[in-house]
């Protein structure tokens, strides 16, 4: 029986997820519970786990590639353990009562992995066109031979006054660029039959360097915008690149997908902002290299949200929701991802508590291993770029928070202090005094016992 691992959603904003490394391979026996893969989603890289015992049958897409949620990415076979083709069919013909048997003894080790002969077999063309064509065209691979005598190829290589086999779009295409199908058959170079992609892997291959192909592929550029009479380097193709001022195309990852949508739903929220400055004497003076300024500042804005419910509120299905505890959403970038974990119940932890799960979550970050249980639970934000030396910004709310603190740079003993409130939960007057109650909790020494 075949069970279809799909795509799973990891997120209630995720529509497809990116497939980060499979942990199997086809004819790898796996049990429940197994990991065979990494996915990522618009927020985090999770894992995805067998929940049947079987043989991988069938891996769907490839490493790099994305898929919808809900689409199939592999297929498992629970009914045992893979067997070869020739095998199963001997088992087919028996139970319809034809006895066969088999032409040579079986090894009671078959090999799972036979090393690849010379010449590919017709479906490896149909499947994998990268690295075959190179095999047609008589390019150098990389990929290591048996020694051993391996069997006849399944390319099948015409006898001279044999017709051409070949498809009609690929004989119009080799109208189009000259090409002689019937030499190029007899020659190896090209299968039988062939199809559109062999001629236009054929002719690539003749016109154009392997890296003018790839930054072609790039750009995604036409090769009919070159000329066929000569073979084209990369530096020409980056000089056409540059004459006609062509922008490098760079799709949407769903981690930028993740963050245009919170911005653009940050943007519809009625919000206005709170500018003022907290006395930093005491946060630089208890500052060390393990309590770092973002530790405190996540227990000084934890004590004064326990004092102001309206910090700890958010907007449910049938009203205001307040929350008992002090769960604050903390701006983490690593290169160009950006990333809200939430670091909950703040206002139950101490210092030296706060400060490991900050260095635990900067490594989840630095790994890509956020996983979506740690962006979910916060009632209010934090985004600290002092250590940039920007002196003031605005922050935009993150998800359901009721607001967000942006904290810059010190300068003359100040940091300045932005906070951005949703006005359906939180007014202008609550917001004043949860300002006034950051400054009071700043300058006294008991905060920072």
């Amino acid at each position: 029986m075949a069970y279809k691992i799909v795509m799973p959603q990891l997120s209630d904003s995720m529509e497809e997820g990116k497939l980060i490394s499979w942990k199997v391979k086809p004819g790898d026996h796996v049990k429940m519970g197994d990991v065979i893969a990494e996915v990522e989603s618009d927020k985090a890289i999770m894992e995805v786990q067998s929940f049947k015992e079987g043989v991988v049958k069938e891996l769907k897409i490839k490493e790099g590639e994305s898929a919808p949620v809900g689409s199939v990415i592999a297929v498992i076979d629970t009914d045992g353990e893979e067997e070869p083709r020739a095998k199963r069919q001997e088992g087919k013909l028996a139970t319809e009562g034809e006895v066969k048997k088999p032409s040579q003894p079986s090894s009671p080790h078959p090999q799972e992995n036979p090393k690849p002969s010379k010449e590919p077999k017709l479906e490896a063309v149909k499947g994998s066109p990268s690295s075959v064509v190179d095999e047609l065209f008589g390019k150098q691979e990389s990929a290591s031979t048996s020694s051993t005598p391996h069997p006849p190829s399944s390319i099948h290589h015409p006898s001279s006054g044999e017709a051409v086999s070949a498809s009609p779009k690929a004989r119009a295409l080799a109208a189009k660029y000259g090409l002689d199908l019937e030499a190029l058959q007899h020659a190896g170079k090209l299968p039988v039959p062939a199809h559109a992609e062999d001629i236009e892997r054929y002719v690539q291959r003749r016109y154009f360097t392997p890296k003018a192909l790839e930054l072609i592929e790039r750009y995604h550029l036409s090769t009919d915008l070159f000329p066929k009479g000569k073979k084209h380097t990369e530096a020409e193709i980056q000089a056409y690149i540059e004459a006609h001022d062509i922008p490098l195309p760079r799709p949407l990852d769903p981690m930028r997908q993740a963050i245009i949508a919170t911005v653009e739903a940050a943007a519809k929220k009625p919000t206005y902002r709170i500018y003022d400055r907290i006395d930093a004497t005491l946060l630089k003076k208890h500052e060390s290299k393990e309590r770092t300024l973002t530790v405190w500042l996540l227990k000084l804005l934890a004590e004064a949200m326990m004092r102001h419910e309206c910090t700890r509120t958010t907007l449910g299905p049938g009203g205001l929701q307040v929350w008992p505890g002090a769960s604050i959403s903390l701006a983490m970038a690593h290169g160009e991802a950006l990333y809200m974990p939430v670091f909950r119940d703040l206002q139950s932890k101490d210092i030296g508590t706060i400060a490991q799960e900050l260095s635990a979550m900067k490594e989840r970050v630095k790994s890509g291993r956020i996983k979506p249980e740690d962006l979910k639970g916060s009632t209010f934000g934090l985004s600290n770029l002092g250590m940039t030396g920007i002196e003031r910004f605005d922050a935009m709310i993150n998800s359901d928070d009721s607001g967000i603190a942006a904290v810059g740079c010190e300068i003359d003993g100040f940091i300045a202090v932005t906070l951005t409130l949703d006005h359906r939960i939180v007014n202008g007057y609550q917001a004043a005094e949860f300002m006034q109650m950051i400054k009071k909790l700043a300058v006294d020494e008991t905060t920072f016992r």
